[in-house]
Order: C-alpha cells, then structure tokens, then sequence
C-alpha cells in the first residue's frame, strides 16, 4: 500500500525534483539580505510556496518566477533554463550583473522577460529567438551592448518591448519592422542608427513608440501619421530631417504625447498641429521651422507641458496670448 501510494504521488507530480533543484542552483547564484525574499527557499517549504515563485495548479510545475525589487545581487543561473515550464520571468529592479543566460532561448512557453534596472552585460542573446510565444521582452537600463541580434525578429507574438539606454547600437528597424503585433516601442537613450521604413504603417496596433536620443537619421515618413493608434510618439534628440508631413492630423486623434524636439526638422510651421487637440505634451524644442506659429491654445484643454524653446521664433507671436487660458498648464518653454 505504501509503494502504491509513493507511486502515485511521483505520477500527480511529474519534474518536481527538477524545477526545486533548478530554483536551488539560482538561489546558490544570488545574495540576498538576512530575512529577505530567499529565506523561504528552504526544505521545509514545498517550492511552490517559496517567496516569488508560482506553480500551475494542475501539473505543479513553476509557471512564474516573479522577484522584482528585491534587493538581489549576484548573476542569473543558467539553470533558469530548466524550469521549462516558465511563462514569465520578472527580475527587475536589483542588482543582477554578468550575461543574460542563453539557457532561457530554451523556454518556449515564456511569454514575459523583464530584467530592467539591473547591470546586466553581455549583450541581448540572439537564441532568445527560441521563445517563440515571448509578447513581452524589458530589458532596460542595463549595460547591455552590441546590436539588437536579427534572430529577435523570429518573436512575431512580441507586443512590448522595452530596450531603454542599454547601449545599444546598430540598426533597429531591420530587426522590428515585421513584428505587426507590436504596441509598444521603448528604446530611447541608445545608439540606434538608420532610418524608419516607410513600412512602420504595417504597425498597425503600435500605441507607443519612444526612440528618443538616439542616431537615427533621415525624414519622418509621412505613413508613421497613419497609424491611428499612436497615442504617444517621441523622437526628439536624433538627427531627424525634412518637414512635417501634410497629412499627419488625419489620423492622429488620439495622440496625447509629440516629441519632435532637437532634430533638423524645417519647412513652414505646421499648422496641421492645430488638430491634435488631446496633446498633453508638445515638444518642438530647437526645430528649425518658418513662418508664423499658427497655434490658437484655447483649443489644447488637456496641454499641461510645452517647449517651444530655441525655436528663434519670429513674426508674429500673438499666439502666446492664448496661453492664458491653459489652466492644465505645468511647464512652458518659450
């Protein structure tokens, strides 16, 4: 009866001893402070009630290893990568150094990596183009490096992904361009070079795109204006040129955010701006446009930030006193 009994058990649940020896070897590679988030990973504990750590409840098996903000150091094992039934991974806020494991490529149920604001180095593992179900990647604010591997635009599930000041360098677009489930785009404060393609329209659920202070060069396409969905687009700080396209507020109704500040935008004032009248923040600082500022700010209810600085503006200007209306009104750069 008792064998019967211990073999059922080892049936009901199946890579137990796996993922406790996994979750083991990366306890070993980190430190924790006294009574901190680790002092549970103990044997009086079944793994799956350890601190941070969520199992499925039909199989057992670890599905989340959630230890944001946890003040950890050390490195991340590359037995991470046997927990292979992990679909997210949140390691964000501590003060995790050396490589990203290239075991996690091997996770093909994983569909959240956050590793933002560590000092993670090494570069972004091209195999993590084997997590083929991956909808979100963050990995900001980490010494990273090197280009964004080709191999990333395998992940057509991605809808995130967060590459904030990793320095990183080379093109981005070649990488993303195809990834159409995208909706969000993070990855100012790199060295990011090229152009963008014509073919961001195909973008079509893109809500954010953040790509300031970066090398990025050439005209912002006119199709970029065509994405409905934009609700936040920054591209302020790079070497951007060319005017505005006309047809921009046609399809921008919903944008809340412009950030077009410290390129080498020129060409007549847009008055085309005088339609997005749900802009929070608008940012034209250092541009290089003519002709009169054709902005009536009694339109803009919800504008609380603007910096029109360094524009040497000229002409008339009658249009500041419109700002006296703008009760949201926070900051303002003339």
């Amino acid at each position: 009866m008792l064998r019967v009994t211990f073999t059922l058990a080892s049936v009901e649940y199946p890579g137990n001893e796996t993922d406790h020896s996994a979750l083991l070897a990366i306890k070993s590679q980190l430190v924790d402070h006294p009574g901190g988030i680790l002092s549970s990973w103990n044997h009086s504990l079944h793994h799956c009630n350890w601190a941070g750590v969520f199992c499925g409840h039909k199989h057992r098996r670890v599905i989340w290893l959630h230890l944001n903000s946890s003040c950890l150091s050390g490195t991340i094992s590359p037995f991470i990568g046997n927990l292979s039934f992990l679909q997210k991974i949140k390691l964000n806020n501590n003060s995790l150094y050396g490589p990203i494991p290239l075991e996690i490529g091997s996770l093909y149920r994983l569909k959240v990596l956050e590793l933002t604001n560590n000092t993670l180095g090494g570069g972004i593992p091209a195999n993590l183009s084997g997590c083929i179900n991956l909808q979100v990647l963050v990995l900001g604010w980490n010494n990273l490096g090197g280009n964004v591997p080709i191999e990333l635009r395998a992940l057509s599930k991605l809808t995130v992904i967060e590459f904030m000041e990793c320095n990183l360098t080379g093109p981005l677009f070649n990488v993303i361009q195809n990834l159409t489930s995208l909706e969000q785009i993070y990855a100012g404060g790199n060295a990011f070079t090229g152009t963008i393609p014509d073919s961001i329209a195909d973008m079509r659920n893109l809500t954010i795109v953040s790509l300031v202070e970066n090398l990025l060069t050439g005209r912002i396409p006119p199709s970029i204006f065509n994405l409905s969905s934009i609700q936040s687009l920054e591209l302020a700080l790079n070497q951007l040129e060319g005017s505005i396209p006309r047809a921009m507020h046609l399809n921008l109704l919903q944008i809340t955010v412009l950030s077009l500040g410290g390129n080498n935008l020129t060409g007549p004032f847009p008055i085309l701006f005088m339609n997005l009248t749900n802009l929070n923040f608008l940012g034209l600082s250092s541009c290089r446009f003519t002709g009169r500022v054709s902005l009536d700010f009694r339109q803009f209810q919800q504008l609380n930030s603007l910096d029109l600085s360094r524009m040497n503006l000229r002409g008339d200007i009658n249009f500041i006193s419109t700002l006296a209306n703008s009760s949201n009104m926070q900051r303002l750069q003339l």
